[in-house]
């Protein structure tokens, strides 16, 4: 991709809030304290998703907690319903 405005859209899920919002099979499970994602991020995530769809783990960083049998559960269950 060599355009970056087009490439800086197509990976920031802002510019798809609306959509998002109103996609109510989305489920996201994720870390508090990625170091990926800002503090900024963590509120859009809040804002735009139901806290239902939601599951924010304190601890686990970036993908460091998928071992851990409650990371395991909430992915699992999430992907049945």
């Amino acid at each position: 991709m060599t355009n970056p405005e087009i490439a800086r859209k197509a990976t920031n899920l802002r510019s798809y809030t609306d959509e998002l919002k109103a996609n109510h099979k989305i489920r996201l499970i994720a870390n508090r304290n990625d170091f990926l994602m800002s503090a900024e991020d963590l509120g859009w995530i809040e804002t735009t998703f139901d806290p239902s769809e939601v599951t924010l783990f304190e601890h686990g960083s970036h993908l460091g907690n998928l071992s851990q049998a409650a990371v395991q559960r909430s992915i699992l269950g999430r992907s049945m319903a």
